[in-house]
């Protein structure tokens, strides 16, 4: 099964470079807005859980949906959903083929994210693939995520499943660059080193803090000039370190994000041509749908249009949105969420990372 889900995500990634693309691939859903962080760089927290999208909703959502080969679950913090497993379920029913599944967790319930992982795996998906969110060194991490002893309870979680490693399980660790921890990546590096002598560059993903709509952080101060230096040699630290594996598709991936990320923070635009919407989409827990996680621009929401998802991305909202998006009217981005299926996109056009 893992190969021909491979082939359909290579199919989805040849067709997005063709221009062919005429649907997203990749969905980020955030399934609820509870989230037991108080980060410093996000306001999540504080948005009322309001009207989640059910198991059952997203059955029928999932029934008008085309070919999706990427879904990634977030949040808030996506454990908390008490059906996580049920919407699981469900989504792997309606795409066996699905190449990767992905969620990350702020790790502060390490019990509730163990059983929640088990229980998914159960399910058997080809891949899933675990984010443990972990922002500095020990004490700095916890008084970024406002959550005392949340580094040792993300360790706990990556312990017990390097006690229980299995074949369609990966882990990474999500580093989100800002003012608030600029610089000090290699400390923590050296921190989870020293209890998991074994983790080392492969497994540690980069992303740039932004204000969004969906973080809910407009005024929060993310980046400042005195970080500025420090947030590009973390960038450069960790791109280089990622050359040795040369054979890694993903740690290739992570190579052309962590360099382009240089060019977005010295012009603040998109340095490849977006293809959101194209290849990627963001969902909120009630339906709402946006072309990304950072532009506010809604296209309608999934209950408004009888959950037919193909409808919504056919609707004046959706076409407007592409228009603006390939003029270079939208808000300008680098998130992983949809910058590594833009990279996918360009893969047959090399000239376009010389930009």
């Amino acid at each position: 099964m893992i190969f021909s889900s491979g082939l359909s995500l290579a199919r989805h990634i040849l067709r997005a470079n063709a221009g062919w693309n005429p649907k997203p691939y990749k969905l980020t859903w955030a399934v609820t807005w509870r989230c037991n962080s108080r980060c410093r760089a996000c306001r999540i927290w504080r948005v009322e859980p309001g009207a989640e999208l059910s198991a059952e909703e997203v059955q029928r959502l999932l029934h008008h949906a085309d070919d999706l080969a990427w879904i990634d679950l977030t949040g808030g913090e996506p454990f908390l959903r008490p059906d996580l497993a049920e919407l699981t379920a469900v989504i792997l029913k309606r795409f066996p083929a699905l190449y990767h599944l992905h969620l990350p967790t702020n790790g502060v319930n390490p019990d509730l994210v163990i059983r929640g992982i088990e229980a998914i795996l159960l399910q058997k998906p080809n891949l899933l693939t675990i984010t443990l969110s972990l922002d500095g060194p020990p004490e700095r991490h916890d008084a970024i995520r406002g959550a005392a002893g949340n580094w040792r309870d993300v360790m706990a979680i990556h312990r017990h499943f390097a006690a229980h490693p299995r074949p369609n399980l990966r882990f990474f660790f999500g580093f989100t660059l800002s003012a608030f921890n600029a610089g000090m990546l290699d400390e923590a590096m050296r921190a989870v080193r020293e209890a998991f002598p074994g983790v080392d560059h492969r497994h540690w993903h980069l992303n740039l803090a932004h204000h969004s709509h969906y973080y809910q952080n407009t005024g929060v101060a993310l980046h400042d000039p005195a970080s500025e230096a420090l947030l590009l040699r973390d960038l450069d630290r960790l791109r280089v370190a990622k050359r040795r594996q040369w054979f890694d598709p993903a740690a290739f991936l992570e190579r052309v994000y962590l360099s382009r990320a240089k060019a977005f923070l010295a012009t603040r635009k998109t340095p490849l041509p977006c293809l959101a919407l194209r290849s990627s989409l963001f969902m909120t827990p009630d339906g709402e749908c946006y072309p990304c996680s950072i532009w506010e621009f809604p296209l309608g929401n999934v209950r408004a249009f009888g959950f037919d998802l193909r409808a919504l991305l056919e609707g004046a909202r959706a076409r407007e949105a592409l228009e603006r998006i390939r003029a270079g009217e939208c808000p300008h981005c680098w998130t992983p969420c949809d910058a590594i299926p833009t990279i996918l996109g360009h893969l047959l056009h090399p000239w376009a990372f010389f930009r």
